[in-house]
């Protein structure tokens, strides 16, 4: 009898291992590493995006692999998170590209890294390789000293500005490396020197041959392309890089004045308008690469639109999130200020509108309707800039005060008192760190806020952050990073604002003057500037002599000592602000 129950016992075990087709999927929380001391375990880390084809191959092929799926049975946790979901582990883990493959051992160290898809084959023999040796990786964020040391600094600018040139492919667009894409960062550091010949060949380079990633039936452009060419396209259409592609084209068509550029930032918006739109408010994250999660879809794309739809849509990430959603919004503004198109100019108030009443919770913006353990930097960062920028735009005091929240909230909760800010606050499986870009937009945001706010503590923050971007340590490792060339030339000197000098009460919409102030001003392809307009309610002090000297609207361009002549039309304020703000670079 009792051979027969271990047989029956046997049996049952045997079936349940046969018939299981993926692992047991365990959530990366809190609790997993204390899980996998009781257990005697290594814990596995799938981080994978719901619109990734190799995230799909790796799901359908490795993890569905029964030999894989014993042995992690056995001696792993198996973790699956959505990288999209939890930007507390994609701020640590965004350089390694997705499928992200992390193994930790039961202490949280780090034994195993890997971006993109692993074969069952290969992947077996490094599970059983690491469980016999879990040797903890060294660390790839460098310790150091952020104490300024000018000669120094100036070392890591200068091998910063050596390693921003040599990433450049300066006959093809783009990058040297393998993938072709623009970066918002290098696109605008390069459009702040434009003057350069050969930054001014790269720009249109870049920008005209994004074509071969910009969708021609439905509008809207793709992730990147591999092969280091234009046309080897990875298809996945992600929200926030539609709001990076909208604001890079309006920059450059306001100064090469390329219609077709224009034309593809408006095509961008019927994409998402068509396939993104949540009926609920904002706006879904993501479309997928493949029409089947898993084929590639080439010949599919290579269809018209009716062919398309006849087929079916990729599947939509239809999570809204703050971070690509506030990025969305601060590139609908600034696509209303370049065609005067008001619909464009709704659209981001309805955008932001929702961020405010959906996503906000004690001075600081969740991530997602789903996922609340952590607050995210990024979420703040993207949102605090399309603040600030919807402010000058609609001059009402509740966007001015939501904004000052958020960079209050940013330079006390996330500061970490070594110079950085961490990725996020709250529980979470890892201890916080940082992550480099995000506090190079964080730098220079509360730089900027800094004069915005006359608030002498964000200039302190800024400039410690600063120190800490242009250590050696830091300049030596990063491969390419010309935000912090845009935070050197930012950080020690104010922004010139523009100020409109409202002498007589009128409706904007019957005041060109000021109506075209405020849309010249949003649209103006230069971050570290500033608009404001007074009337004899809220002129400051040392404005009111000149407010008062004339009788009719004007406007002027100011730092703290200095301001222009008064300007009376919109062509002279134009002509003005570009050749001192943009041709002094």
């Amino acid at each position: 009898m009792k051979k027969l129950i271990l047989l029956h016992l046997f049996l049952a075990i045997t079936f349940i291992s046969v018939s299981q087709t993926s692992p047991k999927w365990s959530h990366f929380d809190p609790t997993v590493f204390a899980r996998a001391k009781k257990e005697n375990k290594l814990v596995l880390l799938h981080l994978r995006a719901n619109w990734c084809h190799w995230c799909h191959v790796m799901e359908e092929k490795t993890y569905t692999n029964k030999n894989v799926i014993a042995y992690l049975a056995k001696n792993y946790i198996s973790c699956m998170e959505d990288h999209d979901e939890r930007q507390d582990l994609t701020s640590l883990y965004s350089d390694y590209g997705w499928p992200a493959t992390i193994i930790f051992d039961s202490n949280g160290k780090e034994i195993f890294k890997e971006a993109g898809y692993i074969a069952a084959d290969e992947f077996l023999p490094t599970l059983t390789k690491l469980r016999k040796n879990p040797k903890p990786l060294a660390s790839d964020l460098p310790t150091f000293e952020t104490k300024p040391n000018n000669s120094a600094q100036q070392t890591s600018l200068n091998l910063l500005k050596e390693k921003y040139r040599n990433s450049m492919d300066f006959n093809g667009g783009g990058f040297v490396f393998g993938q072709k894409y623009i970066d918002f960062d290098t696109f605008e550091y390069t459009f702040s020197h434009y003057k350069s010949d050969s930054l001014s060949k790269w720009l249109t380079k870049s920008v005209v041959n994004s074509t071969g990633i910009y969708d021609n039936q439905w509008g809207g452009v793709y992730q990147y392309s591999t092969n280091n060419d234009w046309n080897h396209v990875h298809y996945e259409k992600l929200l926030f890089i539609q709001a990076r592609y909208i604001k890079m084209y309006c920059w450059y068509y306001k100064i090469f004045k390329d219609a077709e550029a224009l034309k593809k930032a408006e095509g961008i918006v019927k994409y998402v308008n068509r396939f993104l739109t949540s009926p609920v408010g904002g706006y879904f994250s993501a479309q997928d690469a493949d029409l089947i999660k898993g084929e590639k879809s080439h010949e599919y794309f290579a269809l018209s639109d009716a062919e398309r739809m006849k087929k079916g849509i990729p599947a939509i990430d239809s999570n809204v999130y703050t971070t690509d959603n506030a990025q969305y919004a601060e590139a609908l503004t600034i696509l209303w200020a370049t065609t005067n198109n008001q619909k464009y100019l709704t659209s981001a108030l309805d955008d932001i509108d929702f961020l405010i009443t959906k996503r906000k919770s004690n001075n600081a913006f969740m991530h997602g309707a789903k996922y609340n353990s952590t607050v995210s930097l990024k979420d703040n960062i993207c949102a605090l800039k399309a603040l600030l920028l919807i402010y000058r735009t609609t001059q009402k005091e509740t966007y001015k005060k939501e904004a000052r929240q958020i960079a209050e909230n940013i330079s006390t909760t996330f500061y970490s008192g070594k110079g950085y800010f961490y990725t996020y606050v709250g529980s979470s499986a890892l201890k916080a760190s940082y992550n480099v870009q995000e506090n190079i937009e964080t730098c220079r945001l509360l730089n900027y806020c800094s004069h915005f706010f006359n608030e002498p503590a964000y200039k302190i923050k800024a400039t410690e952050t600063f120190n800490f971007l242009t250590s050696k340590e830091l300049s030596e490792v990063i491969s390419t990073e010309p935000g912090i060339l845009s935070a050197s030339e930012e950080i020690k000197d104010e922004p010139i604002t523009a100020a409109f000098m409202q002498k007589k009460a009128s409706l904007s919409k019957d005041d060109p003057l000021k109506y075209d102030y405020i849309r010249e001003c949003i649209s103006f392809p230069h971050f570290y500037f500033s608009s404001a307009i007074y009337n004899k309610e809220n002129i400051i002090e040392d404005k009111k002599e000149l407010f008062e000297s004339f009788d009719e609207n004007f406007t002027v361009l100011c730092t703290s000592s200095y301001c222009s002549s008064p300007m009376f039309t919109t062509k002279e304020f134009l002509d003005f602000l570009y050749k001192r703000v943009l041709d002094t670079k």
